[in-house]
C-alpha cells in the first residue's frame, strides 16, 4: 500500500514538473498589485484607460544623459543631440510613440534640463508590444551615448527590475530554508537520513502546489503577486519541518516501544497524524479566508492554503513510505535510539512559571518593552528601497532625484471629470486656483496643468495682464485723441481768423454795381453774368487757398487736409477763369462793334485783365504740381504765393473793368438794362461759390 502511494506521488511530481507554467512570466504579466476599486488611485487609473488616449497601452520612459558633478559641455550635447535625432528617426522600430527633448520648447527645457547643466533628461512614450526587459535591453543600447553617463528609467522598468530582484531573493530564501532546517533536523534527531527525507517530501509538496496554483492562475485569473511564491516557501517548509519533527519523532518512540516499522508507521499516522491533520486545517482555514480580502497582495495567499492542503496529503501519505522502508535507519547515524532525551533547562523555566506565574509574567512583559519601544510604525511604500545599488534604472532615478525630483520620474496625476466641459473660462479658474493649492503643499516641488503646462503661469490668460493691456491701449488711443483735437483746435483757430466774408461782401457790391446797368446787348449782359461769377468764385477760392495755407503753417497734422481744400480752391479758380474768359470774348465782340476812346479804354482793360488771367493760370498749374507732392512745404508756399498775387491782380484788373462797363452802360442807351432775375441769379451762383469753398474748407 505504501508502496503504491509513492509511485502516485512519484507520478504527480513528475506531471508537475511537466506541466508547469513559466513562473516568471506569469508573475510579470499577472502578478501587479492590484488595490479595491473603490480607491482613489484605481479611480484615476479607470478614468485614464477609458479617456481615449491609449495611455494603458503604452509606458513612461526617462533617459538619462549625466556628466557627474559637471556641466554637460558643447560637445556632449552635440552627441546626445544626435542620440535623440537617431531615437525620433527610428521611432517605429524602436516602438515609439512619442518622444520629448529639452531643445523641443522653452517649457520642456525647462522641465527636462536640471539647473546646474549637468544632467538632461528625454521623455519616451512606448508602446506595450515588447516586453519590459526587452524594451530595457533595446533602449539602452540605442541611447548609450559617448561622453556622459546614460541610463534608462522609469516605473515599469523599476517594477520589472523589482520582480526579478523578488524572484533572485526567493532563489536565495530557498536555499537558505533548505540549509538551516538540514541543521536543525540534524540536530534535532542526530541524523543525515530524517532531514533529507524531511526536505524531499516538503519540497514534492512544494513543486506540486506551485504547478498547481500556477496552472490556476494561467486558466483561471487565480490570484497572483510577486509575494505569493514567497509565502508558499516560507510557510511549507517552516510548518512542513514541524509537522514532520512531530510524526517522525512519534515514529522513534514506536519503534523504542517495539513495535516493527509498518505498526510503528501506522501507530505514528493515529497518533501524531491527527494532530497534523487538524493543526494543518486549522492553517489551511485561515490562509483560504483571504480569499475575501480586497487587497491583491493579501488575496495572492490565498495559494498558500492549497499548497497546505498538498503538505497535508504528502505527510500522511509519502512519509508513510520512508518510515516503512527505512524504519529506524530513518534516524542513521544516531547511536542513541532508545534513549529518551530531556532538556532540563525547559523543564526548569516552565516549573518556575508554574510555582511563580506574576514572576514570569513580568519577565515577560519587560523583554518586550524594547521591541515596542523600538517599534516604529511609520510605513514605507518605496520599492526602490529593496533593490540592489548596482541596477541601472535604480541609479538613473536617483540621479533623477537628485538634479530634479522624484516626481520628474514618476510623476503624481491627479485626475478630474466632470458632467460639463472644462474648456471655459469659469473651469479653467477653477484648475488653476487647485494647482495653486497644490504648489503650496508641502512636497510638492512643481505642478502642470491646462493653464500651467510648463509649470508657471501663463501671464497672457490672467485678467491682471489683459487689463495692462487695454489700459495701454486706451493710453495710446487717448494720446492719438489729443493729438487729433489739438490739430482741429488749430485748424478751427484758423478758419474763426479768416476773412473768407470779404469775398461775400466783394460779390454782393459786385451784384449791387451790375444793378445799376440800364442797358448792354443780352449777349453783354451774359457775359458780364459770367465775368461776376467767375470774379466771385475766384474770390472764394482765393479765400480757400488762404485758409489752407495757414492750416499748412500751423499743424503738419492737417498738411492733408489743407492741401485738399488748395485743390478745391484751384478747381474753383479754374471754373472762375473759365468763365472770365469766355466774359471776355463776348465781351470783345460786343465792345469791337463800338467806337470812342471810352471802348479803347476797356479793350486796354480787357487785355492787361487777359495778361492777370494768365499769370493767374500758370500759378495754377504751379500749385496743382506743388499740392501733389505735399511734403514739400516751401514749394507748395511760394507757388500759394504767387497764386494769391495772380488772384488780386486779377481782382483788381476785373475791378476797374467794372467801373469802365458801368461807365459804357450809363453813356450808351442803345445797351439793354440787366432785369433783377439776372442780377438774384449773379449772386446766387456767387454765395453758392462760397458755400462749396466753406464746405471744402
Amino acid at each position: 500500500m505504501f508502496l503504491i502511494q509513492a509511485v502516485i506521488w512519484l507520478i504527480i511530481m513528475i506531471s508537475a514538473v511537466i506541466w508547469l507554467p513559466n513562473t516568471s512570466q506569469l508573475i510579470k504579466e499577472k502578478g501587479d498589485t492590484n488595490l479595491p476599486r473603490a480607491v482613489k488611485s484605481e479611480v484615476a487609473q479607470k478614468i485614464q484607460d477609458n479617456w481615449g488616449r491609449g495611455q494603458d497601452n503604452t509606458r513612461q520612459v526617462i533617459v538619462v544623459f549625466n556628466n557627474g558633478h559637471e556641466k554637460i559641455t558643447a560637445d556632449q550635447g552635440k552627441n546626445i543631440a544626435k542620440t535623440v535625432d537617431h531615437l525620433k528617426k527610428n521611432k517605429s522600430t524602436y516602438h515609439i510613440k512619442s518622444i520629448l527633448a529639452p531643445e523641443d520648447s522653452s517649457e520642456a527645457q525647462a522641465q527636462l534640463l536640471s539647473k546646474d547643466k549637468t544632467t538632461e533628461l528625454v521623455q519616451l512614450t512606448v508602446d506595450k508590444k515588447q516586453s519590459v526587459s526587452q524594451m530595457t535591453q533595446t533602449l539602452t543600447k540605442q541611447a548609450k551615448t559617448d561622453g556622459v553617463k546614460t541610463y534608462i528609467t522609469g516605473s515599469d522598468i523599476l517594477e520589472d527590475d523589482f520582480s526579478e530582484e523578488i524572484e533572485k531573493g526567493l532563489h536565495k530564501t530557498e536555499w537558505i530554508t533548505v540549509v538551516f532546517i538540514f541543521l536543525v533536523l540534524m540536530v534535532v534527531f542526530r541524523s543525515v537520513i530524517t532531514p533529507i527525507v524531511s526536505l524531499f517530501s516538503v519540497g514534492v509538496a512544494f513543486i506540486t502546489s506551485l504547478s498547481v496554483v500556477m496552472n490556476l492562475v494561467d486558466k483561471f485569473n487565480f490570484p497572483l503577486s510577486n509575494f505569493t511564491q514567497v509565502f508558499m516557501v516560507v510557510v511549507l517548509f517552516g510548518i512542513g519541518t514541524d509537522y514532520n519533527i512531530l510524526l517522525f519523532d512519534q515514529f522513534k518512540e514506536e519503534l523504542n516501544a517495539g513495535y516493527e516499522k509498518v505498526e510503528a508507521t501506522k501507530r505514528a499516522l493515529k497518533t501524531a497524524g491527527r494532530t497534523i491533520l487538524y493543526s494543518g486545517i486549522s492553517v489551511l482555514i485561515g490562509f483560504a479566508t483571504l480569499e475575501l480580502a480586497k487587497f491583491s497582495i493579501y488575496k495572492s495567499a490565498v495559494g498558500v492554503s492549497i499548497a497546505v492542503a498538498v503538505l497535508l496529503l504528502v505527510l500522511l501519505t509519502l512519509n508513510p513510505f520512508f518510515m516503512a522502508v527505512f524504519g529506524k535507519y530513518l534516524f542513521w547515524p544516531s547511536k542513541r535510539f532508545g534513549e529518551t532525551s530531556e532538556s532540563k533547562l525547559w523543564q526548569g523555566i516552565a516549573k518556575k512559571s508554574i510555582k511563580y506565574p506574576l514572576i514570569a509574567l513580568l519577565t515577560v512583559i519587560l523583554m518586550a518593552i524594547p521591541l515596542f519601544v523600538s517599534y516604529n510604525s511609520q510605513l514605507n511604500y518605496d520599492t526602490l528601497t529593496e533593490l540592489g545599488e548596482d541596477i541601472p534604472a535604480k541609479k538613473g532615478f536617483k540621479v533623477v532625484q537628485k538634479h530634479f525630483s522624484a516626481g520628474t520620474a514618476e510623476p503624481s496625476t491627479l485626475y478630474i471629470k466632470s458632467k460639463n466641459r472644462l474648456d471655459n473660462e469659469a473651469s479653467l479658474q477653477t484648475i488653476d486656483s487647485l494647482a495653486d493649492k497644490l504648489k503650496k503643499t508641502k512636497g510638492v516641488k512643481t505642478v502642470t496643468s491646462a493653464t500651467r503646462p510648463g509649470g508657471s503661469k501663463i501671464k497672457e490668460l490672467y485678467v491682471r495682464n489683459q487689463l495692462g493691456s487695454v489700459t495701454d491701449g486706451l493710453k495710446s488711443a487717448i494720446s492719438g485723441t489729443k493729438t487729433i483735437g489739438n490739430g482741429l483746435s488749430d485748424a478751427s483757430n484758423q478758419l474763426s481768423t479768416s476773412n473768407i466774408n470779404e469775398g461775400v461782401d466783394g460779390a454782393k457790391q459786385l451784384a449791387d454795381g451790375s444793378a445799376e446797368l440800364k442797358s448792354g446787348s443780352a449777349q453783354l449782359s451774359s457775359g458780364a453774368n459770367d465775368l461776376n461769377t467767375g470774379i466771385g468764385t475766384l474770390s472764394s477760392g482765393t479765400s480757400g487757398l488762404a485758409e489752407g495755407l495757414a492750416t499748412l503753417d500751423s499743424n503738419r497734422a492737417v498738411i492733408q487736409s489743407g492741401v485738399g481744400t488748395l485743390n478745391t480752391g484751384v478747381s474753383s479758380l479754374n471754373s472762375g477763369s473759365a468763365q472770365i474768359t469766355d466774359g471776355l470774348k463776348q465781351l470783345e465782340s460786343e465792345l469791337s462793334a463800338q467806337s470812342g476812346n471810352n471802348v479803347a479804354g476797356q479793350q486796354s482793360q480787357i487785355n492787361e485783365l487777359k495778361e492777370s488771367l494768365q499769370s493767374l493760370n500758370e500759378s495754377m498749374a504751379s500749385l496743382s504740381k506743388s499740392s501733389d507732392n505735399s511734403d514739400s512745404l516751401s514749394k507748395l508756399n511760394n507757388t500759394s504765393s504767387l497764386l494769391t498775387t495772380s488772384s488780386a491782380n486779377v481782382q483788381e484788373d476785373a475791378s476797374d473793368l467794372k467801373s469802365s462797363l458801368n461807365t459804357a452802360l450809363n453813356s450808351n442807351s442803345s445797351l439793354n438794362v440787366l432785369s433783377e432775375n439776372d442780377i438774384n441769379n449773379i449772386i446766387s451762383s456767387i454765395n453758392s461759390a462760397q458755400k462749396s469753398i466753406n464746405w471744402t474748407i
